[in-house]
């Protein structure tokens, strides 16, 4: 049955060479009323492929950090609800019919939290931090917006939130070399943000940051229940807050300026 005017939903999604992901969101989305695709430069086939999708708009603006992007995708929505994917996320059938149902409803919040599971070396991770990782991303038009700094938006919600129990299915990184590389670009982003804050490292603090998040991921936050992977995500998150703090440390004696970074292929 179709949805009354005030229960109309447009998704709204940011890419950037997102072509071998982004076709698995775009099919979980087919009970959208528009999909609105804000392109930030992509070399690839992404455009194209968005282009083929039933009810999908693409509109372009260079890329220069997330809260922006995001920011202006959901200027671009005309629904009156707003669901905010990325491109390497899956809704699956329990949310869809979730949201749904809450849209239809008239339900008197004004954004909802979403839990999320990642996909990872084979697995579903469901401890390390990783899952339920709630992230607003269903909300009303002109209800929300996006805050924060160059990495870890967060949405800031004028009203009520609620919680919703059907999940995103999170298709991350494709392999560790992905992973490494949205590390190094994510690390650097956030190592700035600290710099411009006037924070100071050095490698002992590094040192330390390092054990202490592989402690945190792997014992506290159970990670060791999630077998290999799980192993891998801890080292991982170890390596991850050395470079940001050891980038810092950089930043701080001129061995590197803010805006130098190397660029690859993906969606930064």
């Amino acid at each position: 049955m179709p949805r009354a005017g005030n229960s109309l939903l447009s998704v709204c999604i940011i890419a950037l060479n997102e072509e071998l992901r982004l076709p698995r969101c775009l099919e979980s989305l087919s009970f959208a009323d528009e999909i609105v695709v804000l392109d930030g430069g992509s070399v690839d086939g992404t455009i194209k492929l968005a282009k083929s999708y039933p009810r999908v708009r693409v509109e372009k603006r260079r890329f220069d950090d997330f809260v922006r992007q995001k920011n202006h995708v959901i200027s671009l929505a005309k629904y009156p609800w707003i669901l905010v994917v990325d491109a390497d996320e899956v809704v699956t059938p329990a949310l869809r019919d979730e949201i749904s149902q809450v849209i239809g409803n008239n339900i008197s919040a004004e954004g909802y939290r979403v839990p999320r599971m990642t996909f990872y070396l084979g697995k579903w991770i469901k401890h390390c931090g990783w899952f339920p990782d709630y992230n607003i991303r269903l909300f009303r038009r002109g209800r929300a917006r996006f805050e924060g700094g160059t990495v870890h938006e967060k949405v800031a919600v004028d009203g009520t939130i609620g919680t919703l129990k059907g999940h995103l299915q999170h298709y991350s990184y494709r392999t560790t070399s992905d992973h490494l590389i949205r590390m190094d670009q994510y690390s650097t982003l956030l190592a700035e943000d600290k710099f411009l804050k006037g924070k100071r490292s050095g490698p002992l603090l590094a040192g330390y940051k390092s054990l202490s998040k592989f402690l945190l991921i792997y014992f506290w936050k159970l990670g060791f229940l999630d077998g290999r992977p799980g192993f891998v995500i801890a080292v991982m998150g170890a390596y991850y807050n050395f470079l940001k703090y050891i980038k810092l440390w950089e930043l701080r004696r001129g061995l590197r300026k803010p805006g130098d970074r190397v660029r690859y292929p993906g969606n930064v």
